[in-house]
């Protein structure tokens, strides 16, 4: 039985899939669902996931779905759908079924009877009222969102008109910078001219000399060849004569004859002799004769042959000596001719090196008078260029002075513009009054009067902090629900936020904390301060590799003395590029940090110095003067006493440091002013600091050491970390971040699918900006010990870094000192104490001292004309005129010798500081103990509460002040009467002591 009531549904169910398609495409969802809920065979989940689902792009598939849905349902769903249908699509209705409708909706009266289909066209018809109402509100809601955009519009137009302005000024300040760079490239071309003719010049000059001293060689050369002829000459004349003598001492011809006729008559007497001599038969007696003279000629012919061979070895000893003689003589005559010839040598270089000399001496002179007409020119030109920059720093500071006029201008143009809309926002809410349904409730429609969309971060002041805004804007949310309907519902990845502050990855936060630390060494001024004399040297420059260059040279020296080389290692890179000691380093240029930059050296500290040198690589160009009477001077100094190492400057300390638990030997507190005697302290990163007499400005016996700039930052850092988390375990903090990361889930977690750790860790940072910018938060954390001070500076670690642009701290504030010999002004806050406490004052008989300040009173009109001329220091509005204080009433309330009493806000500080006036600032610190004592004054306050929070605001425009201020205690007065007698003898006590001025907050 089952199976068959299956089957007929089945076989229902199957008509309609036949018609799917026409029924995807012409039906839409949102029409069906109300009927189909109010049958029962929807519910509210079902209905959602059909029209909000991400996965149902589009009608067909929501339709497609539905009808899933109901097909699931049976044969109730069958009927409910047809039923809808017929009231809705009778066309479709009679395709499915081929019926015509008769709208009898059978399933609705069955479920909830005729008055439930009565209550149901009722809500039907109520939600269609609302869904009007709601419309005219959107309507009346867009009309004012034009008007605020068209107040944009003309804000925007004015800020264009502005930034046109300062177009203008840029284009011309470019086209001066080009017609000065032109100027230069000319003077550079001109002064290159100058130099290739005088090189030119030189190298012909040269050239000539070369040439002289070509032909002077080459008359050497020749009068050498003409000395060694006439020595060759002079030797062929000897042999001649020798071989003149030898023939004129030879034999005639007659006695050669003679000797030849003698020579043939001993042949003939031989040839005799011979003949005689042959044997024969002789007698005995004459046999013996002969044999005796025999004998004898043989004794003879001996005697003779030994006197042969005696003559023989006498000519030849004769021989030998006269070829020594002879070589001899060779050797003599060669030796003279080698003398002379060596003596005439010696003449000629002589006379060559005469004339080198003489040469060199007038090379000598002639350059000693082009360095002279060099640095003649140099002087001169450099004083042009002082002159020149000079007018136009007189120019430039007259066109800045015309901008700010015309700057003011644009402004109180816009403040009118603002005006306008304003007005024309009343008469929209006169408007929207007018449009508004009369039925409905009062509160409602007062909500919408005050309703305000939220807009972009942007339109935060700089006084509300997140937290803040979004706690201000919860009764706007409210609202905008009340008007707009039942919110959406939320994803439920946003569970993981109401986790506590414990479990946030509080190692990924202090990575970025050690991202926020100061990495460049601290700087005392931005200005440059010139030591330029007429008697020093000019700039050279030289480069070389950076990398080791700071195991090369010794520095010596700081901000106040300049930086100097004190040694240079031997053999190294910067000695054969020309490093010397005494060198006195003027500018680095290069890249440091892997970035191109050029560092000023002349007015860097010793930490600065070796930090730069330490950070650059690669070629680097470095820019010096040789300056030995500066470094001799300083280094007596240091061996003297006068100087620690070079390094002077005065800081305004920001938070409290202990010199036990901090690393240090010197203890301060915040705003105290210290002098800084040594950045590189033996070689640490530690500040030889001295305490400074408040009253004469003269360092203290006691000295001490402080954590470098870098240090002291992480170190506030640290105790802001801590004060946030000791915030954090308190229930009512707690329960107060809960609200607000609710409310930021939006902005701070963009990405879904952004890791959790991350988003806590985003959260965690932006709560310590909410400290930051809280000052009740932030001073009911704090004690004594943890006393700090929190100002922002324009020059960001990260420029791309939200979170660094909002947390950039600074440790410690560089101050000058300031010397006033009249009255200074006196300025009071709470500035709802100020009025009583000048009357009080003045009352109490102290006229010879003290005097109010009388404004002059103003019409519109001179308002406007003064203020363009010279801003006013401080100015009130009442009805048609305005009470204007200016520098002529101070000077003259201080002409007479009395102190100035100011009834003004703390924003006219700086204007006083710029004109050099150097009020005394009075803070009287309200708090719980002492705000009952404040009853009898005629004091304007809503409660004691609300009295107190504003008390605590001015905290945070007393740290952005660039002045010290003198504290009132709560313990230090009992009642009104003692108060004014501190007061007084507070403002005489701070006129006793020197003034510090932080001259980059001005």
């Amino acid at each position: 039985m089952e199976n068959g009531m299956s089957d007929d549904v089945e076989a229902l169910w199957e008509k309609v899939e036949c018609k799917r398609y026409e029924l995807c495409r012409a039906i839409s969802p949102s029409k069906l669902t109300p009927y189909l809920r109010q049958c029962k065979v929807l519910d509210e989940q079902d209905e959602d996931e059909i029209l909000n689902s991400m996965l149902l792009v589009s009608k067909a598939n929501r339709t497609s779905r539905l009808l899933d849905i109901l097909h699931t349902k049976g044969e109730r769903g069958y009927v409910a759908f047809l039923e809808s249908l017929e009231f809705y699509y009778p066309e479709l209705y009679k395709l499915v079924t081929g019926k015509e409708p008769t709208r009898r909706f059978s399933t609705i009266v069955v479920e909830e009877g005729h008055e439930g289909l009565t209550q149901f066209l009722m809500n039907e018809v109520m939600k269609l009222q609302q869904q009007s109402n709601v419309k005219t509100l959107q309507t009346a809601e867009l009309s004012r969102k034009n008007c605020t955009l068209e107040d944009e519009q003309k804000k925007l137009r004015v800020a264009n008109q502005e930034l046109q302005a300062i177009q203008q000024r840029y284009n011309k300040l470019k086209e001066e910078r080009n017609s000065y760079s032109d100027e230069l490239l000319r003077v550079k071309d001109e002064n290159y001219k100058l130099a290739m003719r005088y090189a030119t010049l030189s190298e012909e000059k040269n050239m000539a000399v070369m040439r002289g001293r070509d032909l002077q060689l080459e008359a050497d050369q020749l009068k050498h060849r003409l000395n060694k002829l006439e020595e060759e000459c002079k030797m062929e004349r000897r042999q001649s004569l020798k071989l003149k003598n030898d023939i004129e001492s030879r034999p005639r011809r007659e006695q050669i004859f003679e000797l030849e006729r003698e020579n043939e008559m001993l042949k003939i007497k031989l040839q005799d002799l011979q003949s005689i001599i042959q044997p024969g038969p002789l007698p005995a007696s004459d046999k013996a004769i002969l044999d005796i003279l025999e004998h004898d000629r043989q004794e003879a012919l001996e005697d003779r042959q030994d006197l042969v061979n005696r003559l023989y070895n006498l000519h030849e000893e004769v021989r030998q000596a006269e070829e020594l003689r002879d070589k001899y003589l060779e050797e003599k005559e060669d030796l003279e001719l080698k003398s002379s010839t060596l003596q005439k040598d010696c003449e000629m270089y002589r006379n060559r090196m005469d004339t080198i000399t003489v040469q060199l001496e007038e090379v000598e002179k002639e350059r000693d008078q082009a360095f002279r007409a060099r640095d003649e020119a140099q002087h001169q030109f450099s004083q042009s260029l002082i002159d020149k920059d000079k007018y136009r720093k007189q120019i430039r500071e007259l066109e800045e002075r015309s901008d700010e006029l015309h700057n003011e201008i644009v402004h109180k143009e816009a403040k009118l513009v603002t005006l306008e809309s304003r007005l024309r926002r009343l008469s929209k809410d006169i408007v929207l009054d007018q449009s508004l349904p009369r039925d409905l409730p009062p509160t409602i429609i007062s909500q919408a009067r005050d309703y305000k969309p939220v807009q972009d971060q942007s339109e935060w002041s700089s006084d509300d902090s997140p937290g803040e805004k979004f706690q201000s804007e919860e009764p706007r949310l409210k609202q905008d629900e009340v008007l707009r309907g039942p919110p959406s519902v939320h994803s439920s990845s946003s569970s993981h936020q109401s986790e506590g502050m414990d479990s946030y990855d509080l190692e990924q936060v202090t990575n970025i904390f050690r991202k926020l630390s100061l990495d460049r060494p601290f700087r005392p001024s931005l200005s440059s301060f010139s030591r330029s004399s007429a008697s020093l040297k000019p700039v050279q420059e030289l480069s070389l590799l950076g990398e080791n260059l700071l195991m090369d040279i010794t520095l010596v020296g700081g901000n106040h003395s300049g930086i100097f080389i004190s040694a240079v290692q031997s053999g190294s890179m910067a000695e054969k590029a020309g490093l010397r000691e005494g060198h006195h380093l003027l500018l680095l240029e290069g890249y440091i940090r892997e970035e191109n930059q050029s560092i000023s050296l002349d007015t860097s500290t010793q930490e600065e110095a070796y930090w730069t040198l330490q950070h650059c690589s690669g070629p680097v160009k470095l820019h010096y003067r040789a300056n030995f009477d500066s470094y001799r001077r300083l280094q007596r100094d240091l061996a003297d006493g006068p100087l620690v190492s070079g390094d002077s400057f005065y800081i305004r300390v920001n938070l409290n440091i202990s010199g036990q638990s901090d690393c240090c030997s010197l203890s301060v507190h915040c705003d105290e002013v210290v002098h800084v005697l040594d950045t590189r302290h033996q070689g640490r990163s530690e500040w030889l600091c001295a305490h400074v007499d408040p009253y004469n400005g003269c360092d203290l016996a006691d000295c001490g050491t402080i954590p470098s700039n870098s240090r002291a930052q992480q170190m506030l850092l640290v105790k802001i970390q801590k004060l946030v988390s000791r915030g954090g375990k308190e229930e009512n903090e707690i329960n107060r971040n809960k609200k607000n990361l609710q409310s930021e889930e939006t902005g701070l977690s963009p990405d879904p699918k952004a890791s959790p750790r991350m988003s806590r860790a985003s959260i965690f940072l932006t709560q310590i900006l909410q400290f930051v910018s809280r000052v009740d938060t932030k001073y009911k954390r704090m004690n004594s010990n943890e006393r700090v001070r929190i100002i922002n500076s324009g020059d960001a670690a990260d420029p791309d870094n939200e979170l660094s642009r909002s947390l950039n701290l600074i440790p410690y504030s560089p101050v000058t000192l300031q010397r006033t010999q009249r009255r200074r002004p006196v300025l009071f806050t709470p500035t709802a104490l100020a009025k009583t406490i000048i009357q009080k004052i003045l009352n109490m008989g102290a006229a010879m001292d003290f005097d109010i300040c009388k404004p002059d009173t103003l019409s519109k009109e001179e308002f406007h004309l003064k203020q363009n001329v010279e801003p006013f220091i401080h100015y009130k509005e009442k009805h048609t005129t305005f009470e204007c204080i200016t520098r002529e009433n101070i000077e003259a309330v201080a002409s007479k010798g009395t102190h100035c009493l100011l009834e003004a806000e703390l924003t006219c500080v700086k204007d006083l500081l710029r004109r050099e006036i150097y009020p005394i600032i009075i803070y009287v610190k309200i708090c719980e103990r002492n705000v009952k004592k404040l009853r009898k004054l005629p004091l304007r306050m809503e409660s004691e509460e609300e009295f107190m929070k504003l008390c605590r605001a001015k905290l945070k425009e007393l740290e952005g002040i660039p002045c010290l201020y003198a504290k009132v205690e709560p313990e230090a007065w009992a009642g009104t009467d003692d108060l004014i007698r501190v007061v007084k003898d507070r403002i005489l006590e701070e006129q006793k002591k020197m003034v510090w001025v932080e001259q980059d907050l001005l």
